[in-house]
C-alpha cells in the first residue's frame, strides 16, 4: 500500500465526487465531520466483482473484450494526486488506442441510463491522468457490469471545467463546515448516513 504524505492525505478523494451527486451531505459527515459509512455486504461484493473485472481486462487486447478497438497500451489501478486540481484517486484502466487515451471506470451496477456522478467521477479521473501524464485524455468510458452497458464520453473542455467547479462546491463544504441544504428523497433510508441525518 502506498504512503500518503501529509499534502496527500489533505486532497480530496476523486471518489467524493461521485458522493456529491448522491448527496452533498454526505461530504459534510466524510469531510467536516469523519464519520465513515461501515462496510456493507453489498459493498464487499462488488469491490469483488470489479477487481475480478479488471483483472480480465489486464489480459485482454481489445477494449472491455466487446470492441474491435485494439489496445495498443494498457494501465490498472494507477493512483494519482495533483495539489493543482486538489484531489488524488486509483484510476481503474487507462488505455492508449489508435483513437487517443481513454481512461475506464468500471461500477458493479444494473443502471441503464449513465448516472451524472459516475461520469463526473470519470471525469476527475482523466484530470488526473492528463497531469500525470502530460497528455490529452480523448474520452472517458463506464462500463456497468450488471447491465453491461457501456457508455463513451468525449472529454470536452467543458466536462473538464464542471469537475473543478464541483471540487470547489465540495471544498466550501469543508473549510466552511457548512452542512448543505436537502431534499429528501426516497434513497435517503437506505442511505448509510440515515442514522445521522435524519434528526437534522
Amino acid at each position: 500500500m502506498k504512503c500518503l504524505s501529509e499534502e496527500e492525505i489533505e486532497l480530496i478523494p476523486a471518489k467524493w465526487i461521485e458522493i456529491y451527486y448522491y448527496c452533498p451531505r454526505i461530504i459534510y459527515f466524510i469531510g467536516v465531520l469523519g464519520i465513515k459509512e461501515r462496510e456493507k455486504a453489498f459493498m464487499k461484493e462488488g469491490k469483488n466483482a470489479e477487481e475480478i473485472e479488471e483483472e480480465k481486462e489486464k489480459r485482454r487486447i481489445t477494449l472491455l473484450a466487446k470492441r474491435k478497438e485494439k489496445v495498443l497500451r494498457k494501465w490498472t489501478n494507477q493512483f494519482f494526486y495533483s495539489k493543482k486540481i486538489g484531489i488524488k484517486g486509483e484510476v481503474d484502466l487507462i488505455v492508449e488506442t489508435e483513437n487517443g487515451i481513454k481512461v475506464i471506470e468500471i461500477k458493479n451496477t444494473s443502471w441503464k441510463k449513465l448516472k451524472a456522478g459516475d461520469l463526473y467521477q470519470t471525469a476527475a479521473y482523466a484530470l488526473l491522468v492528463e497531469e500525470n501524464f502530460n497528455s490529452i485524455v480523448k474520452s472517458l468510458i463506464i462500463y456497468y457490469l450488471k447491465s453491461d452497458k457501456v457508455f463513451e464520453i468525449n472529454f470536452s473542455d467543458e466536462l473538464r471545467d464542471h469537475v473543478k467547479w464541483i471540487i470547489k462546491r465540495i471544498n466550501k463544504i469543508i473549510e466552511n463546515e457548512e452542512m448543505p441544504k436537502i431534499k429528501r428523497k426516497r434513497e435517503c433510508k437506505g442511505c448509510g448516513y440515515y442514522s445521522f441525518c435524519k434528526g437534522l
